[in-house]
């Protein structure tokens, strides 16, 4: 028995509530950690769905090229690139740190030693290619425009594995897709629905 302010505790009392008090603090401790962990990963997807718009942004301006886009259109376009994938690539580096060497880069600022990690490869070539395109000839924009592509898809799988989710909130959203083209849905439109089409635009005009 253990007397405090005047009352007779007992000890069984005493040690539970420390038990309680102890398996508070772990608890919130655990939580701040989640916490932290969560508002982190949100950070990344953001900064991973800036770079997956300046890369497929990269590869449509290539790609579609004068069928889409005039010259200034299209150069404006580029020097916006370059300078959000400078900048995305320095943001980064906050989130994914360079793998240490002490025989590489030892001369550098601290967060530039070692070698820059992979994610941020497709992002650096294609900051490479949106500064270069307008010099390059014709066979080199090619290989551009391929690298681009490849740039896009290397980028969403390895922020997929970092940030993606492991499951579906719903299993339809997991099921196989069909992969059906263009040309086959197009073939699968009924001319009933071509018909309302028609005359629903008739009664809107």
């Amino acid at each position: 028995m253990l007397v405090l302010f005047g009352l007779e505790v007992p000890l069984a009392a005493i040690a539970g509530f420390t038990s309680a008090g102890v398996a508070a603090a772990a608890a919130f401790m655990v939580w701040l950690q989640w916490r932290e962990r969560q508002l982190r990963q949100d950070d990344v997807l953001r900064w991973a769905n800036d770079v997956i718009r300046n890369l497929q942004t990269l590869y449509l301006t290539l790609f579609l090229g004068d069928a889409a886009f005039d010259k200034a259109s299209s150069r404006a376009a580029l020097a916006q690139i370059a300078v959000d994938t400078s900048v995305l690539v320095e943001q980064g580096r906050l989130f994914f740190r360079n793998t240490p060497d002490p025989s590489y880069g030892a001369h550098r600022h601290p967060a530039y030693r070692g070698y820059r990690p992979m994610i941020l490869d497709p992002v650096v070539v294609a900051h490479q290619i949106a500064c270069q395109w307008d010099g390059a000839a014709e066979e080199e924009r090619d290989r551009m425009l391929v690298v681009a592509e490849d740039c896009v898809r290397r980028f969403v799988s390895m922020a997929q594995r970092e940030v993606g989710r492991s499951r579906t909130a719903h299993e339809d959203s997991a099921l196989k897709g069909e992969g059906e083209p263009l040309d086959k849905l197009l073939a699968q439109v009924k001319p009933e629905k071509l018909a309302a089409l028609r005359t629903n635009a008739r009664l809107s005009l």
